[in-house]
């Protein structure tokens, strides 16, 4: 027979004796201080607004110009607002609490618009790929044209700053969705790069440069999307993507005096951060009451020191 021990951030914790343990699904406390979140909500509508008027802007140009390749990378911009709206409403789901049936929370609605957010862009790599081999129509020549081209070329620059300031609030955030929302962006700084160079080339003659450009962009943007896919799937399946957090936590919990041995460590993804499983031997001289006090002192060492491991669950037995 052992005991387990359970904790979580903010220092709470349950005993349970017996054969088989306690059920899980201590609520899971939101920690994350507001700053960050201030942080993605700004973003988010940052990204919204500026989609919004990038599409508005290509739109009417590529119209008056004639530029296919304008209208296409208007539309695609104007898809973009499918891509935050994903984002946001995994971000939103994601902060509900734990209830009767997700004890864990609902932190991987992240990942699963991150995988979503992925497959748009992996679609928009293969229209670019095929717009290639079905070509776009020139742009006509004169003071749109030029205005068409300076559209393009604004676009790509804004792309590229909206994508750094995306990349850098989900990776401070810790936030799957919106990382893929960056990549979405900065898929767009590339896709307005080509068509740079598109309308460059019909302007000035050189319209063949662009097909095998055409097929380079189109296939990293595929790549961008793959990436996002893949590190929104790897969550849902459980996969631990830092190998040395189990071996800190070992090393953290070995620190803790009484405790003899560590092993079955298990780490379970919660969206962005963990919970973790792992039991610990202690002499079998000691009483309940002495293995539950090295326990929680086991699990509040953890927390205190791993950031990204927010849930602890501790069997005891005697070593």
């Amino acid at each position: 027979m052992d005991f387990q021990y359970m904790v979580e951030s903010g220092g709470r914790g349950s005993l349970s004796c017996g054969l088989h343990g306690p059920p899980r699904g201590t609520p899971l406390p939101q920690t994350s201080s507001q700053d960050p979140l201030l942080r993605v909500v700004r973003i988010h509508r940052l990204n919204a607004v500026v989609n919004l008027a990038l599409a508005a802007v290509k739109l009417s140009l590529g119209l008056l110009a004639g530029s296919g390749a304008l209208v296409a990378d208007g539309l695609n911009s104007a898809s973009d607002l499918c891509s935050n709206a994903v984002a946001w409403i995994g971000y939103r789901l994601s902060l509900r609490p734990p209830d009767e049936d997700h004890h864990y929370g609902h932190g991987n609605f992240e990942p699963a618009a991150a995988a979503l957010i992925g497959a748009i862009i992996l679609t928009a790599g293969l229209g670019v790929i095929w717009r290639a081999f079905t070509g776009v129509d020139a742009t006509t020549g004169g003071l749109l044209g030029w205005l068409a081209l300076a559209a393009a070329g604004i676009s790509g620059l804004v792309s590229l700053w909206l994508s750094r300031l995306t990349l850098e609030a989900g990776r401070a955030a810790l936030s799957p969705s919106l990382v893929a929302l960056g990549r979405d962006k900065r898929s767009d700084a590339l896709s307005s790069a080509l068509v740079l160079m598109g309308i460059g080339g019909s302007l000035l003659g050189f319209a063949w440069i662009e097909p095998p450009v055409t097929v380079a962009v189109g296939l990293w943007i595929c790549v961008l999307g793959v990436k996002s896919i893949s590190e929104g799937t790897d969550v849902l399946m459980d996969r631990v993507s830092d190998p040395a957090l189990r071996g800190a936590l070992v090393e953290r919990a070995t620190q803790v005096e009484g405790v003899e041995c560590v092993r079955d460590v298990r780490l379970h993804p919660l969206g962005t951060t963990y919970g973790a499983d792992l039991t610990i031997c202690v002499k079998a001289s000691l009483t309940v009451a002495a293995g539950h006090k090295i326990a929680a002192e086991v699990e509040v060492a953890i927390i205190e020191k791993l950031d990204l491991v927010v849930q602890v669950v501790v069997h005891v037995e005697p070593a």
